[in-house]
Parts: C-alpha cells; structure tokens; sequence
C-alpha cells in the first residue's frame, strides 16, 4: 500500500525476489511526493551519512542496523547502473538527478517495477482492512470503489502527513493504530518556523549562516547544527530551522527554545570586535559581517542606536549585544505545519517491529518501510534514504516469507 519512494522501492526488490506482487496507490499516478521533492528537482541522495543525521524516539542501535543494512554507495549504485538515473553531486553534497527531472526518477522506478511483473492499481483507496485471524486466513483490503484485494504479506508505505496535496493523509497510521500499533505521536519535521512580530517578519528575504542550538530552561537539550538561515514574510526558514525545528515541534518540544549565533562557525568573537572596534558607529561595524538590516535589528534588540560608537558601550551594553549577536533567543510562535512540512517525525516505534525484516511484532505478516516509522532524517536527501533503504528491506523480507512459505506448502 503506498507507490511513493518506498512502495515503489519494497515493490521492485519483493517481485525480484520470487513474490507476486501487487502495488496500491491512492492518487491516479504515483511518485507524487518524489516529483514536488527538492524544489522539483528530487533530492534523491545525500553524498554521505551518519547515525547522527537521523532522529528517533526508540533504539539508536535499531535505527543504525535498519539504516546501513543496504550501504550508501550500493544505494547510488542501484540508481545509476541498476535504474540508469545518473546524478550529479551538488556543493551541499546532496545528489540530484544530472537532469534536475524528477519525472525521470518516478519513470526508472515505474519501469523497473513494470519489468519485475508488478501491475500498478492508482486510484485505490482502501476504506476497509482486514488483518488475518480466526475468520480471515489473509489480509482483506477493500477500495471505495468497491475493489477487493486479499494477500499473505502486507507492506505499508503510506507516508506519513506531510505535503498532503501529494496523498499523504495519516491513513497508514490509523490502520496501524487500529491493529494494536502505540505511534510515537506523530508530528510536522523539517518545517518552517513562525513569528508573530512584525519587526522580524519584516527581514523577509535576509540569508545568513547561522548556528542553532536547542536550550530548555537554559540548558542545553539537543543537538546544534550550523547551516542556511532564511527570513520569510511568515518567520523563519532555511535548512538549519528546518533541521532543528523537530526539537519544538516533536513530543519533547514543550519548554524547548531555539538559540542562534549569527554568523555560524565562522562568525568573528562578536566581544573582541566590539571591543576593538573604537570610534566606529556599530551598525557600520556589525554590517561588515551580517546583513545590515539583522544588524540594526539586533542593535535594536539590544537597546542600541546604530550610531553609537563601539567605544562608548558600557560594558552592560557590550554584553547585550554580545548576548544578542551569540546567543539569541528566536522568537518562534508556531509553525507552518503538516502543509509544507517536509516529512512526518514519529510513527511506528522501532522497537514494535523487527530491524531484521520490519515486521510488526504484533500482527505477523505486516511490514512497514518509510515515512510510516519513527524514524527521520535532517534536510538533504536523508529521508529519501531512508524511504529506499527501508522499502527494500521490508520487500525482501516480505518476499522470502512468502517465497518459503509457498515451498512449505
């Protein structure tokens, strides 16, 4: 169930391994959260991976047997020799196809489940689904249409959320919840940021590097990371406040606040410049390294004028700005949700199924790949990642379940 990036992916290894397959998919086409990725170009990949470029609530370990059971190299192997997708690697490191079609991609992996013998059903909508037990030896899944289709294994790869206008609507987690699945509640990640303050909103436009980190109650609580800040006409935006953004928006997010040093790691000792910076009026100083209209933001921030001179702070002053300039509180209220939320954080626990196989441990014969489980990875590629990686993991094992379980009988 699902023809996004991991359907499609868990349809192609399961019918190369021996199974007859059939693939379900709610809108009439499929792949339609692959053609609106990357800007419409489809980030297919990131160039590298870690551990710590993916979050979940569950095991680190789970997460890092399921995560490098299919390493990164054979996963770009399989696009350009296996699909013949070509692509190119951009300076942030992530890899697009060479043509920046994500059409392309959708073709390649349409067509390799049509050459695996795997018929496409769009236009599915299962409204009813029935899981094996005393009075169904097979899965039963009913179309609002009236369709009917019954299997031994059932894959899951419906999505989660996010990006709704592209079919994903939480179905998945519904039927899982329904079969005795507890979600890790699940929530917009990789999303943009709100502010209500006029004066902030009004930096529409301004990009910087900027580090982020997330503080609860003044003390460190998560990860930093460093990377593009983007002002919008809404609030906040840009890779490193779409990274960090899980941190308010998860489970833990209550009482957690962002902080930001402008400038990133290559931001000057804001106190040693200020300290040296003599007869200089300060919004001329501070717009040698920042945008001038942050700069006179965070001058204002701070209770400054912009003309006064770096040697007349006091040295209350001096901190404030400092303050302001390394350590500034963001003043976030909201975000923009599941409606341009990049990918679903939480979903099915990962100690709910088995890392080997993604078998549920509670109903024998479903498997899960994808947005559905609790697992997500920052901006770049990495959640295609782990859409490819899980899709074929839970393919395979779905097939030689089957595959064994056809020669038993």
């Amino acid at each position: 169930m699902g023809a996004g990036a991991a359907g499609l992916t868990a349809a192609i290894f399961a019918a190369r391994a021996g199974a007859r397959v059939l693939l379900l998919e709610t809108r009439p086409a499929p792949g339609a959260k692959i053609r609106a990725s990357g800007g419409g170009r489809c980030n297919v990949l990131p160039s590298a991976v870690t551990l710590d470029d993916f979050h979940t609530s569950g095991s680190r370990t789970a997460l890092r047997n399921i995560l490098f059971s299919w390493p990164l190299d054979a996963v770009r192997t399989f696009f350009e020799t296996d699909l013949g997708v070509p692509l190119k690697r951009e300076e942030t490191g992530k890899l697009f196809p060479v043509d920046d079609d994500p059409r392309r991609v959708v073709a390649a992996l349409v067509a390799a489940c049509r050459t695996a013998g795997v018929p496409l059903h769009g236009e599915f909508r299962v409204t009813r689904a029935q899981r094996p037990g005393a009075t169904a030896p097979r899965f039963a899944l009913t179309a609002a249409a009236g369709g009917r289709v019954t299997c031994d294994r059932l894959v899951l790869a419906t999505g989660g959320l996010s990006l709704p206008k592209t079919g994903s609507d939480g179905h998945g987690f519904a039927l899982a919840r329904a079969w005795g699945h507890a979600l890790v509640p699940p929530y917009p990640a990789l999303v943009p940021l709100l502010c209500d303050d006029r004066r902030w909103r009004a930096l529409a436009g301004v990009s910087l590097p900027a580090r982020v980190r997330a503080v609860r109650g003044g003390r460190a609580a998560g990860e930093e990371r460093t990377g593009s800040f983007l002002f919008t006409h809404r609030g906040f935006s840009g890779p490193v406040v779409l990274d960090m953004s899980r941190h308010l928006t998860g489970p833990a997010g209550e009482g957690m606040q962002l902080r930001v040093r402008w400038g990133g790691d290559d931001a000057p000792d804001w106190d040693d410049l200020l300290r040296r910076g003599g007869a200089r009026p300060l919004a001329a100083l501070l717009a040698e390294r920042l945008p001038r209209r942050l700069a006179e933001r965070l001058l204002d921030e701070a209770g400054l004028q912009p003309a006064v001179r770096a040697a007349d702070l006091t040295r209350e002053a001096r901190l404030a700005l400092t303050g302001a300039l390394t350590d500034f509180p963001l003043p976030v209220a909201g975000n923009e949700g599941y409606r341009t939320a990049e990918v679903t954080g939480g979903g099915v626990p990962l100690g709910e199924v088995s890392p080997r196989t993604l078998e549920s441990r509670i109903v024998p014969g479903l498997h899960f790949a994808g947005e559905i489980l609790d697992g997500t990875g920052r901006i770049g590629g990495f959640n295609f990642l782990w859409a490819w990686v899980t899709g074929r993991k839970a393919g395979l094992a779905a097939a030689a379940a089957r595959v064994a379980g056809a020669r038993a009988g």
